[in-house]
């Protein structure tokens, strides 16, 4: 007989994921969360596709922030989509998408919805990162309306 997660579970499955792979800034740890054939959506980064072409891409962007804090502002889920929306702050120590180090404090908001299967892994996630906002606490770019 096959087990159906509740959206509880699922939830939690979202939730643990962020706290470990994310905030615990552990790329290695997504093989636990993350199907083989997972696709993960990236927005302006595009798709990757695969559990061994994501962990290293993980790795460049946790790798590159330190002191992650993710907070949730909301979840939302209906069958098997969990989405949170995030407020994250991190400290910029390495080479973020070409950018070195700039030891900078960074803020912005997220918003990832997962597909959690019933085995309790996500086989595919959509990351949406306010790539502007961290773009130009960078000095990476110049947004018209920012001081």
């Amino acid at each position: 007989m096959i087990q159906v997660l509740s959206t509880e579970q699922r939830i939690a499955v979202a939730r643990d994921y962020v706290k470990r792979v994310f905030v615990g800034r552990d790329a290695e740890a997504a093989r636990d969360f993350f199907t083989a054939d997972v696709a993960w959506h990236g927005g302006a980064l595009g798709t990757v596709n695969g559990l061994d072409n994501i962990v290293p891409v993980l790795a460049g962007f946790v790798g590159a922030l330190e002191n992650i804090n993710s907070e949730v502002q909301d979840v939302i889920a209906s069958d098997d989509l969990v989405a949170l929306r995030l407020i994250v702050t991190a400290t910029h120590t390495g080479n973020l998408l070409g950018i070195p180090s700039t030891g900078r404090p960074v803020r912005w908001d997220a918003v990832d919805i997962y597909r959690v299967t019933d085995d309790g892994k996500i086989s595919e996630q959509w990351a949406f990162e306010d790539m502007a906002a961290i773009l130009s606490q960078l000095g990476a770019a110049k947004l018209p309306w920012a001081g």
